[in-house]
């Protein structure tokens, strides 16, 4: 196993956890223990996954797709709204975000399709096109148009490192600019949508809410100078001054709590984490491999760089977690599932190099 990368996950676990018991002084017990709960059960599929084959997930992953696929439509149907979405369903006593595993299903769809085609031929570039449109657009209907973006940059990223010629992401990209420049004219993005996607550019300007989010979550980092308030320390978060604290914004709370120094261990880690996931699709022994690290990598990177981004008031505001840290229990569970599924990947290569 890639040894860096373990501790890369684990510590950002594990600062997760930290991070839900100092949310909040009065709930962050709470927090904290869900949380927990969350990455013991992510880390008894983890460890399945790395003593599985990832190549046999091959064999599972057009049904896996088709699953993932009715979840959505369940969602659509079923779900219920927390947030301006309709993300989440009932699943017993547990409260499930379906799009979250549908991110990694779709990188291992994509992954198996372009494993076996060239991306470079039209029809298979389009084929590849319709598997990530499909869910692209059942999470839009939800709305979600931060997971729905996800989906795009895996796309993107994906497609070109299964060697997709210049025109096709050239052409790509055109249409996709002809859509978004659409769907502000047709009024098919709502108003709240496009205030998060223009609120970086001047938050005061911003109406509503967003724009308030923005400024107190820069007011907050700012505020926590070099070492931060202290753990204890009255915050800005915890006097109910900074929205989604826990989830959207929980970098802006650490910051806060902990300061520039606490923001960088943050940073440091991931950075350990990326690079690690690099080196995991460098010497991966085949196609398939390489394409899902990648996959996964991007959702990874994406993730990090929009929420900490959107913190600092740098990014659009478009409600995506940040990995490991942001409270949500289906967010940390595929998010060590896709650490498993990269071990095992790791696992192998390493093998058969050595062998």
């Amino acid at each position: 196993m890639d040894l860096p990368l373990l501790l890369a996950g684990l510590g950002l676990s594990a600062f997760g956890v930290f991070a839900m018991y100092i949310v909040d002084t009065d709930t962050g017990y709470d927090y904290a223990s869900n949380q927990f709960l969350g990455f013991l059960g992510g880390s008894v599929i983890a460890l399945m996954l790395v003593i599985l084959d990832y190549r046999d997930l091959k064999r599972f992953v057009w049904w896996l797709y088709g699953a993932g696929m009715l979840s959505l439509l369940a969602v659509l149907a079923f779900g219920v709204v927390g947030g301006g979405a309709q993300s989440w369903i009932n699943v017993g006593p547990l409260q499930v975000q379906p799009s979250e595993l549908v991110k990694l299903v779709t990188v291992l769809a994509l992954a198996t399709y372009l494993s076996q085609n060239a991306a470079g031929n039209l029809r298979v570039f389009l084929g590849s096109l319709g598997l990530v449109c499909l869910p692209t657009l059942l999470i839009l209907a939800q709305p979600d148009l931060g997971t729905a973006l996800v989906l795009v940059a895996v796309f993107v990223i994906v497609v070109f490192t299964a060697g997709a010629r210049l025109w096709q992401m050239l052409g790509l990209g055109a249409v996709g600019a002809g859509i978004a420049y659409l769907s502000v004219k047709l009024g098919i993005l709502r108003d709240y949508q496009l205030s998060r996607l223009t609120s970086f550019v001047d938050p005061e300007a911003s109406p509503g809410a967003v724009g308030y989010q923005v400024l107190q979550s820069q007011n907050a980092i700012g505020s926590g100078g070099i070492t931060g308030k202290g753990l204890d320390a009255a915050t800005l978060a915890n006097l109910g001054f900074l929205p989604e604290e826990q989830t959207d914004f929980i970098f802006a709370n650490v910051a806060e709590r902990l300061g520039f120094i606490g923001g960088v261990v943050v940073l440091a880690l991931f950075f350990v984490l990326i690079w690690r996931i690099l080196r995991v699709a460098a010497t991966a022994r085949d196609r398939f491999g390489v394409l899902v690290a990648v996959g996964i990598g991007t959702i990874f990177l994406f993730h990090l760089v929009v929420n900490v981004g959107m913190t600092m008031g740098i990014m659009p505001v478009t409600g995506i977690p940040l990995p490991f840290i942001s409270y949500g229990r289906s967010s940390l569970i595929v998010s060590l599932i896709s650490l498993g599924i990269l071990q095992s990947i790791a696992a192998r290569s390493s093998v058969e190099e050595g062998g």
